[in-house]
């Protein structure tokens, strides 16, 4: 193939178009969703076929990294320890029944995260079968991250006094 652009911009494209048609046997072999679904969600246009070692993983890994942002998003939220003010201020403007729900949607994505390691120790089929899985579940997963970001942005914006208690000299 001639190319008229970069020797790097050229690369770039015949490594998009070799990750895609790899993807596309995948995605025929096992009836995975289109390529440009996975890639505007978990960005696997990414990978690099030559680094990456077994498609199939690589893409799995993709997801398990998204999936851990929103865990590592999730983990102050429930454990709020006292000294981190970010936490504390997110934690303050949720209702009950919010950090109830935080609490369950962080089990959700804690169980996914565990079959998603344990699935890569396993066969092509069984991977794909998990990737199908957690794209069948994202619109919900994802919905209800949109959602907590709204309402800690929200929480931000709020206008309210410090939460760091000032210590008065008591000598």
């Amino acid at each position: 193939m001639y190319c008229m652009r970069s020797e790097a911009s050229c690369k770039v494209n015949m490594g998009l178009k070799e990750l895609k048609d790899e993807y596309e046997k995948l995605s025929k072999k096992y009836s995975l969703p289109k390529f440009e679904q996975l890639d505007e969600e978990f960005e696997i246009r990414a990978i690099e076929l030559d680094k990456s070692g077994i498609l199939i993983k690589a893409i799995l890994r993709g997801i398990t990294n998204k999936l851990n942002i929103f865990m590592s998003y999730l983990e102050p939220i429930i454990t709020a320890p006292p000294q981190n003010i970010h936490s504390l201020i997110e934690v303050r403007n949720l209702s009950d029944a919010d950090r109830s729900r935080v609490f369950e949607f962080y089990k959700e994505i804690s169980v996914l995260l565990h079959e998603n390691l344990a699935v890569e120790l396993k066969s092509e089929r069984e991977i794909a079968q998990q990737i199908k899985k957690v794209w069948k579940l994202w619109p919900k997963i994802k919905g209800e991250e949109i959602n907590l970001l709204d309402k800690t942005t929200l929480a931000w914006k709020k206008k309210e006094e410090s939460p760091i208690v000032k210590a008065e000299y008591s000598g």
